[in-house]
């Protein structure tokens, strides 16, 4: 049987390695969606103050720059965007020459999107129909959509997914005569979505936490998510080196084969997520801060190193974790860098 020897995730063309820098900065939201878990939108974990949250931006970004390292970070909540100074954190985060995606609901203004977008990346945009105006949707996607790598999830409300397709297809043709049209570039899907989130300590069956989707309403959502290049005739040809799958899959390599290239969700499904005793990059491919400001190598929870709320007391990782769990079920956490002890 073939060993593994090493796991990398999705590379970057960066001559420097890339950190991945996810924060979960607060869970106050402008909706209240009941398929949403209450954890995401209730205000039990409000926001620091903006001076807090640029200590410790600039705590990260100076040591990983220490140490020639590229930060891209992603910033959840809640609805960051509603955080107060919000737009002097992604201005310092900027400032370090990292690359910043945000997810949002949307709603902000477009004046406030067309500032933002110059100091943002990527945005992860999930629209709700029970609670935004789908036109405001289409005219923020216009304004980002030559600007910024767009990620459109539509929340699949039941009885509703037919018309919610015409939504993905209106917004798909936005991009057909856009300066941007690689598959790299957007990806829009209509997700499923629970009809009332009922907790994790909730034991009922799919069918009885999820909408009760008719199979011609699993079929569109079943749809590919990620826009084919329509006009890829009248560009240039694609980078044959950046359509190499180690840019969008998690490399596998063996002592006996080739490399196999695996997207995230495929990895559990093919059972390949098993990294026990091996050594594991936490801290260098990512670091994770979740709600309550705990500093974690990984989602995994495999260690954590202090509270931003004390910024002299928390530390940044500074050597690796031999994985002591039998399976790793994150999907970021899945995509650290992994070596043979």
């Amino acid at each position: 049987m073939p060993k593994l020897l090493w796991v990398k995730g999705p590379q970057t063309t960066d001559p420097d390695r890339a950190v991945q820098i996810q924060w979960s900065m607060g869970n106050t939201c402008n909706f209240s969606c009941d398929y949403c878990p209450s954890i995401l939108h209730d205000g039990t974990k409000p926001w620091l103050t903006t001076e807090k949250y640029l200590d410790v931006v600039d705590k990260i970004s100076q040591h990983y720059r220490r140490n020639n390292r590229f930060m891209h970070w992603e910033l959840l909540g809640g609805e960051v965007t509603t955080i107060p100074g919000f737009e002097q954190i992604i201005k310092r985060i900027h400032s370090y020459n990292s690359s910043i995606t945000i997810y949002t609901n949307g709603s902000r203004t477009l004046d406030w999107w067309e500032e933002a977008k110059e100091y943002l990346t990527g945005v992860v945009i999930t629209y709700h129909p029970l609670t935004m105006d789908v036109q405001h949707l289409y005219d923020v996607v216009a304004t980002l959509k030559d600007a910024l790598i767009l990620d459109i999830n539509i929340a699949g409300i039941g009885g509703q997914v037919e018309q919610l397709s015409t939504v993905a297809d209106n917004l798909r043709n936005m991009f057909i005569d856009g300066e941007r049209q690689s598959i790299y570039d957007v990806n829009i899907t209509i997700k499923t979505m629970y009809k009332k989130y009922l907790g994790p300590e909730n034991n009922h069956h799919k069918q009885d936490v999820y909408y009760d989707y008719t199979p011609q309403e699993v079929n569109i959502m079943q749809r590919p998510g990620l826009l084919p290049n329509p006009n890829q005739h009248h560009h240039e040809e694609p980078n044959d080196d950046m359509d190499h799958p180690r840019f969008w899959s998690t490399e596998f390599m063996y002592d006996d084969i080739a490399p196999k290239y695996v997207q995230s969700h495929q990895i559990i499904n093919e059972g390949l997520n098993k990294f026990k005793g091996m050594k594991c990059e936490l801290g260098f491919d990512s670091l994770n801060i979740d709600m309550n400001g705990e500093v974690l190598s990984s989602w995994c929870g495999a260690k954590s190193f202090g509270n931003i709320t004390q910024l002299d007391n928390w530390e940044i990782p500074q050597t690796s974790t031999v994985c002591p769990f039998e399976f790793c079920n994150n999907l970021n956490d899945i995509s650290i860098t992994k070596t043979l002890e």
